[in-house]
């Protein structure tokens, strides 16, 4: 587990069976009986005492709460009790691996001063001696119950002149050297009430008191007016804000209040100074909701060897973690060891030197301080509950991936990428980003990058299927006009025969009459081919259909240990597997209708038409023989008849061919509307999320998307093609600019991209007298017939496939917000770079997600901005993981770091090895002190913090 903070859900003000309001057993005796007690009978108070102790842990660990503060009326007694049987029951949790039922248990004290008339509770830390608890009492004033008694005595209010303020009651307590900085003091700040100090006349006492936080029994009031007291927006009450908790004040045995009324506080150790951090940050250290908390997160890195830091270990926070440390400390080498171990790698967008620079430097920290010792990085990374752990060799460059209990596996660095992605910024390198249009791109795409992926995957299948479909459109058209050409040849042929048969001399009328049949024996003799040929074709399909179902149904039986409806998901599997029976069966019964005994009434009809087509050729040979003066006529007839039965075959096969070819007319109309709305579907996830990207830049930057299509590639394509024609790049861009100009730029394209497939099939039909397809977006952008005759001569139907399926690219315009009252606004790359980097965080901060790695990013920011940068951290990390390096204490403290991570050197003379000094929350002391005296402000930011933000 990290040092660093964690919330808790805290219920500060528990009442012990002493309290004279207590609803259930008591332990101990009345006042009188004291004096006569036995040590025997003391023992078994004290020993039925924490028998009741146990059980009453249990019922406050069984609600779910984690912390509690015991504050009885001006009594200590049945805490120490408490506390003794906690830390027992919480190492044998600790043993038995349950650190849930584990229950922190703060010392406390409910006290009822006279001035300010009200009611206020003070919480120790948590290791607070139990024998110095009886010693406060005696210091502000309080005459202890006796502890066998079995109640404390009726509470009378501390005497004004021992406390007469908060601020005499705090300098009481410091004034005691095991007390000072080991209390924090919480004034009752319920909604009116005696026991308040929000009420009527309290004001000035609220004003002046040193308290940073309150507690409220049992709920807090949501009414406007006591919320803006306690917000610090009442200039009565001196426009101060306040932690609150809210309690449950419970007094039953049986714990009923328990769980109703808490709040979850943030915390490294459970001392009085991480409430006081806690109140001082409320923003993101109190809850009085079960806090949001990212569920992608970095939970370690470990280094078997480097040559500056050797072999550490850094468990991450889940939250907010800062590296801070002296100019080469080691901060930024561990940031880039991180990237590195999830393979995260700078995009390279163009040919931006300083992107190389970037990388190149990654590459010889990587070489020089870990390859050099054989190094390796191992990650672990936790991902919506299931632990991932990635380790990546330096020397032998191998990546192992372990997901949950799975065996460790060799990955990619692209699997890496996809699976445990991250984003990361280098030092200063936010600040670049603006002046690149596909960087900026980047954070459009990256928080939908599924959904693009998505559409891209059915954009490329889209592609394929409409390449395919207009593929196959084209040789339907191509073999509809083979077919015509045969049809006339063969009618011609016809008519040759026929006039030939006429003309023939010397042929009885007997013969006559054999020669006239060879026609119908022709026609006969095709429509068996053809049913040849329909009868192979689906024998060939069912053989497909056969070694398809080979690859079905998908096994069902390895997921069934994994599912909820075992016994339901048993019987779907029963039925499919039943059903894919079923259609192997019918195939089978399908197959059977070609084999020999399946065919054999076929084959016997055609065999016998075969005797009879054999017995009459031998018929019309004679009867051809007998006209000497015809043999060349006869000649002439017997190779028009090859010629008609060639042609009648060869259409008999086109035929089949436009029949399995089906309606490619239809499927092209389909696909190119398929294509037509996903890329409509595109355009408004990249709109969707472009008004969600000036909603997470708090309207910094305005993104547009719609009317930026990307045609670059097509006008590439396009000028490749129509090289050596001589029509200008003029003509090309004044098209592009038609389509890019129009409130429906991809209709616009799907028209342009129509018009040249008329101009590319127009050489379909070369013979064609007619003029040129109309083109009417192509004559408005100044393209001339004679334009047209130089693409009609120069594109092919393949070029123009590969130029028009395609996907389109949208390249996001960014403006800068100048003043969203008045709607002004730049371009973004006008606007300095302080401004583009402080907006672009904004962004990433209030993005959900991945984790985000950024590298002092206070070079990159407006310092003006900073309050605002603070106020987005506080949100940031309740949604995601953020990693920042920085030298700014701002960041840190007001940012409120979960876990602060010191980097120093080894040896501070020779500077050569670093090492993590220290590890923890801002509330821990030595925290504090590396933070004022490494870091630029750290003393003026913890002043800020409580003067500042805790108020």
């Amino acid at each position: 587990m990290d040092k660093g903070a964690k919330f808790y859900r805290c219920d500060f003000q528990v009442h012990s069976p002493r309290d004279i309001n207590w609803t259930g057993a008591r332990f101990g005796v009345n006042a009188e009986q004291i004096a006569n007690l036995s040590q025997i009978e003391k023992q078994e108070i004290e020993d039925n005492r924490e028998q009741f102790c146990k059980e009453y842990l249990d019922k406050i660990s069984n609600s779910g709460i984690n912390a509690i503060a015991m504050t009885d009326h001006h009594d200590v007694v049945f805490v120490q009790h408490l506390r003794k049987v906690a830390k027992e029951q919480n190492e044998i949790h600790e043993l038995m691996g349950e650190p849930e039922k584990m229950v922190t248990v703060f010392p406390g004290i409910e006290l009822s001063l006279s001035n300010p008339a009200s009611q206020v509770i003070i919480i120790f830390d948590a290791d607070f001696e139990d024998t110095h608890l009886n010693s406060v009492l005696n210091f502000i004033g309080i005459q202890p119950t006796d502890k066998f008694d079995r109640q404390t005595v009726q509470t009378q209010r501390i005497s004004q002149e021992v406390i007469n303020n908060l601020s005499q009651l705090h300098k009481v307590l410091d004034e005691v050297n095991y007390c000072k900085g080991r209390y924090i003091v919480l004034p009752n700040v319920g909604k009116g009430g005696q026991h308040s100090i929000i009420r009527q006349g309290f004001q000035e006492h609220y004003i002046k008191m040193p308290c940073v936080g309150g507690y409220v029994d049992k709920e807090i009031s949501q009414e406007s007016g006591y919320q803006n007291k306690i917000n610090g927006g009442d200039v009565n009450y001196g426009n101060k804000s306040i932690g609150l908790v809210s309690t449950s004040d419970n007094r039953y045995e049986d714990g009923r209040e328990f769980g109703k009324y808490s709040t979850w506080v943030k915390w490294a150790e459970p001392t009085a100074e991480a409430i006081r951090q806690a109140c001082l940050a409320k923003e993101s250290r109190i809850s009085q909701a079960e806090p949001e908390m990212p569920q992608i997160f970095i939970e370690a890195i470990d280094v078997t060897n480097s040559k500056f830091l050797g072999s550490f270990n850094i468990k991450f926070n889940q939250q907010y973690n800062a590296l801070i440390g002296g100019r080469g400390t080691g901060k930024s080498t561990i940031l880039e060891y991180i990237r590195w171990g999830l393979c995260d790698q700078t995009v390279k967008i163009g040919n931006y030197e300083e992107l190389d620079i970037i990388q190149n430097r990654r590459d010889t920290l990587i070489r020089k301080t870990l390859t050099a010792v054989s190094g390796e990085v191992r990650i672990t990374m936790v991902k919506n509950d299931v632990r991932h752990i990635v380790k990546r060799n330096s020397a032998s460059r191998e990546i192992l991936l372990k997901i949950g209990d799975n065996e460790f596996q060799k990955v990619s660095e692209e699997d890496i990428r996809k699976v445990l992605p991250i984003q990361s910024y280098s030092q200063k390198q936010l600040s670049d980003v603006g002046v690149k249009t596909e960087e900026l791109k980047r954070f459009i795409e990256q928080p939908i990058k599924s959904s693009l992926e998505r559409i891209s995957y059915n954009l490329d299948e889209t592609n394929l299927k409409l390449k395919n479909s207009y593929n196959q459109l084209v040789r339907k058209k191509k073999v509809q006009n083979e077919i015509a050409n045969f049809n006339i040849e063969g009618s011609s042929i016809k008519g040759q025969v026929k006039g030939i048969r006429e003309s023939l001399k010397g042929i009885s009328e007997v013969d006559q009459k054999t020669i006239d049949k060879k026609s119908r024996f022709e026609l006969e003799k095709t429509i068996i081919e053809n049913t040849e040929s329909e009868l192979t074709l689906f024998d060939s399909k069912t053989d497909e259909l056969i070694k398809l179902l080979k690859l079905y149904p998908e096994p069902i039986e390895p997921f069934l240990d994994d599912v909820e409806n075992k016994d339901l998901i048993s019987k779907l599997d029963t039925e499919i597997k039943t059903k894919f029976k079923n259609i192997n069966d019918a195939v089978q019964i399908l197959k059977d209708v070609f084999s020999e005994s399946g065919l054999k009434a076929y084959n016997e009809i055609v065999e016998e038409w075969e005797n009879k087509e054999t017995l009459f050729n031998s018929e019309y040979e004679t009867a051809k023989g007998k006209s000497q003066s015809s043999q060349e006529q006869l000649s002439n007839i017997k190779k028009l008849e090859n010629r008609l039965a060639e042609i009648n075959s060869l259409v008999a096969e086109r035929k089949s061919v436009i029949k399995e070819l089906g309606n490619p007319e239809n499927d092209y109309n389909t696909y190119k509307e398929e294509w037509k709305n996903l890329h409509i579907e595109k355009v408004g996830v990249l709109n969707d999320q472009a008004t969600n990207f000036t909603d997470l830049s708090n309207n910094l930057i305005k993104a547009v998307v719609t009317k930026n299509i990307n045609l670059a590639n097509f006008k590439e394509k396009l000028r490749s093609i129509l090289e050596g024609t001589r029509i200008r790049e003029e003509r090309i861009d004044a098209l592009l600019e038609n389509v890019r100009s129009k409130a429906d730029p991809i209709s616009e394209f799907i028209s342009v991209s129509e018009e040249l497939r008329l101009l590319a099939e127009f050489k379909l039909d070369e013979d064609n007298p007619e003029d040129l397809p109309l083109t009417p977006i192509l004559d408005s952008t100044g393209f001339t017939e004679d334009h047209k005759l130089k693409i009609h001569s120069k594109i092919s139907t393949d070029d123009w496939l590969q130029l028009t399926a395609t996907e389109l690219e949208f390249n996001p315009e960014f403006f800068y917000t100048t003043n969203n009252e008045l709607g002004d606004e730049i371009p973004f790359r006008d606007a300095s770079a302080g401004q583009q980097a402080t907006a672009l965080l904004t962004v990433l901060l209030n993005q959900p997600g991945m984790p985000l790695l950024l590298d002092q990013p206070e070079d990159d920011i407006d310092n003006r901005a900073i309050d605002s940068i603070i106020r987005n951290i506080w949100n940031a990390k309740k949604k995601r993981q953020l990693v920042f390096t920085s030298h700014n204490a701002n960041l840190v403290v007001n940012g409120d770091a979960e876990l602060v991570i010191c980097c120093d050197y080894k040896d501070a003379s020779s500077q050569t090895r670093g090492v993590i000094k220290a590890e923890g929350a801002i509330d821990a002391k030595e925290i504090k002190n590396e933070i004022t005296s490494v870091m630029e402000g750290g003393e003026k930011a913890f002043r800020l913090r409580k003067d500042k933000y805790g108020f």
